[in-house]
């Protein structure tokens, strides 16, 4: 479809009025009334329309509200650049026309002036077909509208087309007898991508608060002030327009009457729907004479806005069916009548209950300062049960209102650490920065808790981050100071420092309090966890951790310790637990915009694709990954994402590859080197080094793992110094050490266990000794198979056949498979209908690489595209069920 000044979600209404232009070119005349709310996207329609009528006549007119009651004024704009035709036309119609645009008093026969425009628009369209164009329909005088109705009825065997736009409803005008198509709001992709593309990337919880007050409206979407305070995630209640959507609805806001407008605008104020707080607060305004208006009104006004459905009234709830209108209202009002909204609004909320409302309605309608109230509202914040984000709300309030700018700022401060708490990582910014204008760094610190510091942490550089964590906690209360100094060691962890995060032995045992900083401090980066050997130790309390930052409504620390949990329970072999808290980070990362954590999903995303053989994804993941570490120089995940292309590489046979990524670990000056992920990798560089025959190397990383599994007698590390001895072993004692490497293990089912038997089994193959090379890659096949992990299968199974003892293998998991599993997944989504879009976000890949996907699923089965995946039956052997 053609983009016209950035149409978007429209492909309906285009492929509609494009139909009608194509019955034009056929013979066929046609009409049609675009109806809608103000700023909805009908002239964006009839600019599209007219883009695609290159080979059409174009006529229009518009109507305007000064000449709304002069007869035919709109017709005069419409044939006047066809003035020299009307000469053409029979006398008594030429006539008609000339009476009817001339100012004289004499009565216009309606019936000539109609037919002279079928006498006209024949004649046109006898030389090339015609489009007519009439905006603003709504304002074209009732003469024109006759006229115009008349003379389209008559030419329905004419290629002339007639396009009229009209807000409102029209069956309330003089087009009501025509064909509509009503414009109705954008869906919520559309919306998203035009919002993207007017306002490049916002915070989620900003972005979601401007789709909720836009209700799809396009014109809504490029002018509401966006970056606005009012439409901050913390913020709540009414917003303003700007000047242009303002404009927009003025007309329709100047014809209601003064009791729905009042109704509107309270509804508007009120903004959570509780019915009874509206007719409470409605009562009230019109028993105190707020409204100069009777009960007698408030009742009628009440009936109006349901009739017209401008409200919806049920159980218990008032929901605003046109948000944006009853915004409009608001705005349109008077502060005086903002202010009686608000102090009617709480005088009824009474009840123990509405406390913190009724703090909020009459702060709403306070002078700009008030230390008393502001007072309450900071209290109140302290004991909200709504969450953090309302919590930060209330304080940005009564920042607002304090008087002293030292109180102001340290409230705003305060402010932003609850903000970050709930999530809203774009509000906590902005309202440190600004505290530290008005405050300065060090009083910030104090009363944002070190927030500068924990915000750089989860979304900036990790040496910055230790910096200022250190700096914070050298003025904070030594609680907190304990906590930045724990965040501090794990930013340099993260930078790749040498002196990595001691493990605190007795981590499975703290107590992580409802400090949503104290449980991320407590708890070590799990990289470290594997490092130690500690992987099935630290599940209950990763969990444990988890699941109470998220009860506590603590989005930022939740959404850190997410990722941390999923390379946790991976580690312990549990993969399903594993991909859905993964998707659960993935979610929440996107949505609170934390860089460094959504760099850890793609990483995990990565591994998990390369035990799965897609490299696809394993490449598309990394490459996000990096986007997001390298400007931060967050080493420690650029390191996670060089272990897994390695990891890939060697799955997939291709050792000199694995080699070249995996030696970046342990590289000097490298952006890659990193000292925990170097000793996690070291027997899968050693594996890799001995393939491509470079020995000696493959002994100085063997080095490495066996000073670590001495100094940490982790046994996974243990384990792999004794495969990585085998390795490098050119006689019998490599038997000795393989056995050694399996018995230190006291996970028997995890990948790296699995990885040895196999490594064994091929050793045993080579020494002749089938039989007991057939039983280590028997038990290997079978953990690979658990585990999904393809390429470890198809190994395992060519070593076994080899053996000559092979059993038959699990169907659909091996070399002979005629799909991937990913693209066995990817051909699912696109034969229920999916998009290359809506299945990227479901697997978390790019179009590209579902497009990449497809087009070896259509060669493998023999498909001549997309349509055809309908027939395959993917439960029974990819068979075609088509049906004759």
């Amino acid at each position: 479809m053609r983009d016209i000044e950035g149409l978007y979600g429209r492909e309906q209404e285009q492929v509609q009025l494009g139909r009608m232009l194509a019955m034009a070119r056929s013979g066929r005349g046609s009409a049609i009334v675009l109806h809608g709310e103000p700023g909805a996207g009908k002239s964006a329609l009839l600019r599209d329309t007219i883009a695609g009528a290159a080979d059409f006549r174009v006529h229009g007119c518009e109507g305007d509200p000064a000449e709304s009651e002069l007869n035919f004024a709109a017709l005069h704009e419409l044939l006047l650049p066809l003035s020299d035709r009307l000469t053409a036309l029979p006398a008594p119609q030429a006539e008609a026309l000339a009476q009817a645009f001339e100012s004289r008093s004499d009565p216009v026969d309606g019936f000539l002036v109609g037919a002279a425009l079928v006498t006209l628009f024949a004649a046109l369209a006898g030389e090339q077909p015609v489009l007519l164009v009439v905006g603003d329909a709504h304002l074209v005088d009732a003469a024109t509208t006759r006229a115009l109705r008349f003379a389209m009825r008559r030419l329905i065997t004419t290629p002339v087309v007639l396009l009229c736009a009209l807000s409102g409803d029209p069956a309330q005008s003089g087009w009501d007898r025509l064909p509509t198509l009503r414009v109705g709001g954008l869906s919520d992709a559309a919306a998203r991508r035009l919002l993207e593309q007017r306002w490049g990337v916002l915070g989620a919880l900003r972005t979601a608060r401007v789709l909720r007050v836009a209700g799809g409206n396009p014109l809504a979407l490029r002018e509401l002030p966006v970056q606005a305070e009012e439409f901050a995630g913390i913020a709540a209640g009414p917003v303003t327009l700007g000047p242009r959507l303002a404009a927009a609805y003025h007309d329709r806001i100047a014809a209601l009457p003064d009791a729905v407008r009042t109704l509107l605008r309270l509804v508007a104020a009120e903004d959570r729907g509780v019915l009874r707080v509206v007719l409470a607060a409605a009562a009230t305004l019109w028993h105190t004479g707020g409204a100069h208006l009777g009960g007698a009104q408030l009742a009628s006004a009440w009936e109006q806005v349901e009739s017209v459905g401008l409200l919806v009234v049920g159980d218990g709830r008032v929901e605003m069916r046109n948000r944006l209108l009853c915004m409009a209202v608001y705005d349109a009002a008077t502060p005086a009548q903002r202010r009686s909204a608000h102090l009617a609004l709480a005088a009824v909320l009474t009840g123990p209950e509405d406390i913190d409302q009724r703090a909020w309605h009459r702060a709403a309608a306070t002078d700009p300062a008030d230390e008393q109230l502001a007072a309450i509202l900071t209290e109140r914040a302290e004991h909200t049960r709504d969450g953090s984000l309302a919590a930060a709300a209330m304080l940005r309030r009564a920042a607002a209102i304090t008087p002293d700018p030292l109180d102001a700022g340290a409230r705003m401060a305060a402010a932003a650490r609850l903000a970050w708490a709930g999530g809203d990582i774009e509000s906590a910014r902005r309202l440190l920065d600004r505290a530290v204008e008005r405050i300065g760094t060090e009083r910030a610190a104090i009363a944002g808790g070190g927030l500068a510091g924990l915000l750089e942490f989860v979304a900036g550089e990790p040496d910055r981050a230790n910096v200022m964590l250190l700096h914070d906690a050298a003025v904070v209360d030594d609680r907190t100071a304990a906590e930045l100094r724990a965040l501090a060691a794990q930013a340099r962890w993260a930078a790749g420092h040498d002196d990595a995060v001691p493990m605190p032995m007795h981590f499975d045992t703290a107590d992580f309090g409802p400090g949503p900083s104290l449980s991320i401090c407590q708890l070590p980066p799990a990289p470290l966890v594997l490092l130690w050997g500690l992987a099935d130790r630290a599940l209950e309390p990763f969990t444990r951790a988890t699941t109470r930052l998220r009860n506590a409504g603590a989005r930022a620390a939740a959404v850190f310790m997410l990722p941390q949990l999923a390379i946790v329970q991976f580690a312990n072999g549990r993969l399903p637990a594993a991909e859905a808290t993964l998707a659960d980070a993935f979610e929440l990362a996107r949505s609170v915009g934390t860089d460094n954590v959504l760099a850890h999903c793609w990483n995990l995303n990565a591994k998990i694709a390369a035990l799965r053989g897609d490299s696809d994804i394993v490449g598309d993941s990394i490459e996000r990954a990096l986007a997001l570490a390298r400007p931060h120089r967050a080493h420690a995940l650029i390191a996670s994402s060089y272990w897994h292309l390695g990891f890939d590489a060697l799955s997939n046979g291709d050792p000199e590859t694995a080699y070249l990524r995996l030696r970046a670990l342990a590289q000097p000056g490298h952006d890659a080197r990193h000292p925990t992920y170097a000793r996690l990798a070291a027997p899968d560089m050693v594996e890799a080094a001995c393939r491509i025959g470079r020995v000696g190397e493959a002994a100085e990383y063997y080095e490495t793992i066996r000073a670590w599994a001495i100094r940490s007698r982790a046994d996974w590390a243990m384990s792999a110094a004794y495969t990585c001895r085998a390795l490098l072993s050119e006689d019998e004692r490599a038997d000795h050490y393989f056995r050694r490497a399996l018995a230190v293990r006291r996970t028997r089912h995890d990948l790296n266990h699995a990885r040895t038997r196999l490594l064994y089994g091929k050793w045993l193959r080579r020494a002749r000794r089938r039989g007991d090379a057939a039983e280590q890659l028997r038990t290997a096949l079978e953990s690979f198979e658990r585990m999904g992990a393809v390429p470890w299968i198809v190994s395992a199974q060519q070593e076994l056949d080899l053996t000559g003892r092979a059993p038959t293998l699990t169907p659909g998991t091996g070399p002979g498979s005629v799909l991937t599993a990913q693209e066995l997944r990817v051909a699912r989504l696109a034969a229920q209908g999916l998009t290359n879009r809506e299945i990227g976000v479901e697997l978390f890949v790019s179009p590209r690489t579902v497009g990449h996907h497809l087009s070896r699923t259509f060669g493998k089965l023999g498909l001549g595209g997309r349509a055809e995946l309908a027939d395959i039956d993917f439960d029974n052997g990819l068979r075609i069920s088509r049906q004759h």
